[in-house]
């Protein structure tokens, strides 16, 4: 299953935040709780950590790239869960 990787509430209003470096490589394995994407504000970094176990199937906003709270920053490919 497709699962978003998205930028969460940083808590700095409507300073603009931009795609540091990411940390991992498409395709490569992360776990949940690991540290994904750097984001960087006037020379302050945030990490981004995954959400799920996957494997980075996409980047949808690369190095330098200007992001907002909410913007899909890339993709993982997750396991199905079964109920």
């Amino acid at each position: 299953m497709r699962t978003p990787l998205t930028l969460p509430d940083l808590g700095v209003g409507d300073e603009e935040l931009r795609v540091s470096c990411w940390l991992v490589d498409l395709g490569d394995a992360v776990d949940e709780g690991d540290r994904v994407i750097e984001i960087l504000l006037d020379g302050i970094t945030f990490d981004v950590l995954a959400e799920r176990s996957g494997t980075l199937t996409r980047i949808e906003r690369p190095l330098d790239a200007v992001v907002r709270t909410g913007d899909v920053l890339g993709w993982l490919e997750t396991a199905e869960e079964s109920t």
